[in-house]
């Protein structure tokens, strides 16, 4: 399948997966709240059968192929993938759900994410698919406007300055400080000291 056809698919839904059923590959989203909450309905009524919920899931869920027909497949396929798109969706398995939330955790804390995070904290007009959109040096430019606002309004609110900025970890700039603070350490040490790579001491340090 075309990587930018893929793209195109998880730039519209978000996250998007594959199974291979007869031979077809099949792609589907996760299901929303709200969609969930309407296949719940179906459930729940007396007046409408498992199959009707399972065709709900199934045309909600599948992007790919489009109006593709999936009466054609044997019953039992059709329910194992209908109970798949619930369970990817994160409502009926908790351990993906705190897998989903663990790794959603993991990318907002990375550059990309912390930079959207302090925009969108501070310039409410913008979106997350806005910034998207940016280039690095786009989002770059919003953030240092975003630090400068900050500024403004805490002067115009008579707050003490906090100089609130976003720092961002080159882990090459920490190595060399740790580096140069290391040999710092070793060159002063007294007899009998831990030498500033002792892991004992890290801890007593409170380093580890």
């Amino acid at each position: 399948m075309e990587p930018d056809f893929l793209h195109s698919l998880k730039k519209k839904y978000g996250s998007i997966f594959s199974v291979n059923i007869k031979g077809q590959d099949i792609i589907f989203r996760e299901l929303t709240f709200n969609e969930y909450d309407r296949i719940v309905e179906y459930k729940n009524n007396e007046n409408s059968s498992s199959l009707e919920a399972e065709d709900l899931i199934i045309s909600s869920a599948v992007v790919y192929p489009e109006n593709y027909n999936f009466e054609k497949l044997p019953a039992g396929t059709i329910s194992s993938l209908a109970q798949e798109i619930i369970d990817f969706s994160g409502f009926y398995s908790p351990s993906l759900a705190k897998q989903i939330l663990l790794s959603k955790r993991k990318t907002a804390n990375e550059v990309r994410g912390l930079m959207k995070a302090f925009v969108l904290s501070t310039i409410p007009a913008y979106k997350p698919e806005d910034l998207d959109d940016m280039t690095f040096s786009q989002l770059a430019e919003r953030v240092a406007l975003s630090e400068k606002i900050l500024e403004i309004n805490q002067n115009s609110y008579g707050v003490a300055l906090s100089n609130i900025t976003l720092e961002l970890i080159d882990p090459e700039e920490e190595n060399i400080k740790q580096a140069a603070k290391a040999a710092r350490h070793n060159l002063s040490k007294r007899a009998g000291e831990a030498s500033y790579e002792d892991p004992i001491a890290q801890k007593l340090w409170g380093m580890q």
